[in-house]
């Protein structure tokens, strides 16, 4: 083989060689594209060569980020044959709480037109994930002094214990009066049950009394009966009357307070847990107040609305559905790490209900459904607080919430009183 061959092979290798280093470890991209030059304010950690997404899938890169009259320009490199169209929305986004940052496309309006090659749009400035999460972690530790200081929003807490505490106490009164007469009707039905066996065996046993006087097989055969479906009947109503002692009712008091609009609403429950386990009801009154009070600007909080729930529990997962403050709907927390020491103390809510709204609140329209989530850490077993997004799809509040729950023995009485009374 002659040098000039060979020198030409070893060249043609290497340029081989050079471009598929440019292609996978390069910049380079053999995919043709258009430039779209997005104005951001801030874009704290997003890297070159980020991806670019409409509708989740990858429709580019970004090509360059720089600063162009003071403000940030991201150059997006889009594919062709990928149409943005003007009022496409632009913002910067993350996988996760730890993820990678990334630009999100929220397609715009067609019969506006397209975004051309090399045109300025600009972009939804957010606070960014590690801001929010802060602000979050501040608010929480502010409820947490202001509970612990006794300050306004420990205060209005105060109060509303001080009204439950007194409802709970005449209930319980009540109770108390009722449980003698409670007593003594199990000690009866003990005492029945034991006669009844008397009898029992003393027709079983012909040399007894009772066994020579019926001395009419029929008769005995009836009295037997009677006998049997009477023990059968006290047997029921022991088991009855056992089953409804085991009731759980719970108090279940929430408070909210809206960090950007400064509305406080609160929810005021009960919940009752029957002995058949995994079931539940609960019955309350969602954003307690006196509905004549002048609404603020931004108070688009409904008040004294209705919530009824029907619910299905376990150790990691809470689902209820039914009246959700006023309106149908549904409403899911998880606990993702109940058999952990420390995490189980954490729990993801979410509720979804209103899904027909279209109605006037306080001078605005709502037409979207109610969606709310967030996350609760329970500091003891009475007591715990969270952060949630309310009304999401309309207003989108940052709440921090405070929630007071505890089980009223005398009251779990009463309601299995009741129930056996019926």
């Amino acid at each position: 083989m002659k040098a000039e061959t060979k020198v030409g092979i070893f060249t043609l290798l290497g340029l081989v060689v050079l471009g598929f280093s440019l292609y996978l470890l390069g910049g380079f991209s053999i995919t043709r594209s258009y430039d779209v030059n997005v104005r951001f304010a801030d874009v704290s950690g997003l890297p070159v060569k980020a991806a670019v997404k409409l509708s989740g899938v990858e429709i580019g890169k970004v090509k360059d980020i720089k600063i162009e009259d003071q403000q940030v320009v991201v150059v997006l490199g889009i594919h062709e044959g990928i149409d943005l169209y003007k009022g496409a929305q632009f913002s910067v986004v993350m996988t996760g709480i730890i993820g990678t940052k990334y630009v999100k496309i929220v397609q715009g309006n067609e019969a506006l037109g397209l975004i051309q090659a090399g045109d300025y749009v600009s972009g939804i400035d957010e606070k960014p994930m590690d801001e929010q999460i802060a602000e979050t972690m501040k608010s929480v530790r502010e409820l947490v002094d202001s509970v612990n200081n006794r300050g306004q929003f420990g205060a209005e807490l105060n109060d509303a214990m001080k009204d439950i505490r007194q409802l709970s106490a005449n209930v319980n009164q009540l109770v108390l009066t009722m449980r003698p007469y409670v007593t003594q009707s199990m000690q009866n039905l003990e005492e029945i049950t034991e006669k009844l066996n008397l009898v029992m065996d003393a027709i079983n046993n012909e040399e007894g009394v009772l066994g020579t006087l019926i001395k009419d097989e029929q008769m005995k055969d009836q009295v037997k009966q009677s006998v049997s479906e009477l023990k059968t009947t006290m047997t029921e109503v022991k088991s009855f009357v056992g089953k409804m002692s085991r009731f759980r009712v719970y108090w279940d008091f929430d408070f909210f307070y809206g960090i950007n609009n400064q509305v406080a609403s609160s929810d005021l429950a009960l919940e009752i847990f029957p002995s058949s386990g995994y079931t539940y009801y609960r019955a309350g009154i969602a954003n307690v107040g006196n509905e004549d009070d002048r609404l603020s600007e931004e108070d688009y909080v409904e008040r004294n609305k209705i919530d009824l729930r029907f619910g299905l529990y376990n150790r990691w997962a809470d689902l209820s559905a039914g009246m959700i403050r006023g309106a149908g709907g549904v409403a899911l927390h998880v606990k993702p790490f109940y058999d952990h020491d420390f995490l189980q103390r954490f729990t993801a809510g979410v509720e979804f209900s209103d899904w027909g709204r279209d109605r006037i609140i306080n001078g605005r329209l709502f037409d979207k459904p109610n969606l709310s989530y967030g996350v609760d850490y329970r500091v003891s077993k009475y007591f715990s607080v969270g952060a949630w997004m309310r009304d999401t799809l309309e207003t989108n509040d940052l709440n921090v919430k405070a929630n007071i729950s505890f089980n009223d023995q005398d009251i779990s009485s009463f309601f299995g009183l009741a129930t056996m009374a019926r």
